[in-house]
């Protein structure tokens, strides 16, 4: 994909989507092949990528100010411009007076806030986003949507985003990946979204543009969907 872009992975459960950020963050080694990472074969473990998992790896005996600035500490950062940094981090993701809370002390959303902050605070290239919003009601995710959208236009990071909704991928990317049905996934095909941006997140899937992609989009993946639960059920 291109620097810059935000790309959206979707396909049936079980074919790969989350190994293949695993892998783009080397977490895991290809069996074949090799990962690039701006050209450059990647060894070890991705130092220009951030990870946002499905579940937040918020530290639960920290603070939301102690758990943003974790990144910066492990990274040696310099303390006092770390810490003025998480300050303005809190800010941004709109967390204000809630500097001292813990993550029990806190809702989905905001949970994910702090987590949308631990993983862009370090800048990173690259910003590798696992379902982060599976877990949230359909209000808090629309929202935080629209704030992982204002944030990555705001920075021009490269995202690689896996979710199994393709609404979902389709209001936030640029481009979606279909794979097909494991095992031996493969892509079926490479979607341009070419949606204007701004996007209004409320209004965007009344659009018939919006539809029109969606059904183009679908019709592949639908047909991995019926073949993956095929394979699922008892002979």
């Amino acid at each position: 994909m291109r620097a810059g872009g935000f790309l959206s992975v979707v396909g049936p459960s079980g074919c790969g989507k989350s190994t293949l950020l695993n892998m783009a963050a080397g977490l895991m080694q290809p069996a074949e092949g090799t990962v690039e990472i701006f050209g450059e074969p990647l060894r070890g473990i991705n130092r220009k990528a951030g990870y946002m998992f499905q579940q937040d790896a918020l530290l639960p005996w920290k603070t939301v100010l102690d758990n943003i600035l974790l990144g910066l500490q492990l990274r040696g950062g310099e303390p006092k411009q770390a810490g003025r940094s998480a300050q303005a981090w809190i800010h941004r993701v709109g967390l204000d007076g809630f500097a001292a809370h813990y993550p029990h002390q806190l809702s989905g959303g905001m949970r994910k806030r702090v987590a949308m902050a631990q993983t862009w605070i370090v800048d990173p290239d690259i910003v590798l986003m696992d379902e982060p919003f599976g877990a949230l009601d359909v209000h808090t995710r629309m929202r935080m949507e629209g704030e992982i959208l204002t944030l990555w236009a705001e920075t021009g990071k490269t995202v690689i985003f896996v979710t199994h909704d393709l609404e979902e991928a389709i209001a936030l990317s640029d481009e979606v990946v279909v794979l097909s049905a494991g095992p031996a996934s493969h892509v079926v095909g490479v979607y341009q979204v070419g949606l204007e941006r701004p996007r209004n997140l409320i209004d965007l899937k009344t659009d018939p543009r919006f539809v029109e992609i969606y059904r183009s989009i679908w019709s592949d993946l639908r047909e991995e969907v019926l073949k993956s639960y095929a394979r699922s059920q008892p002979q």
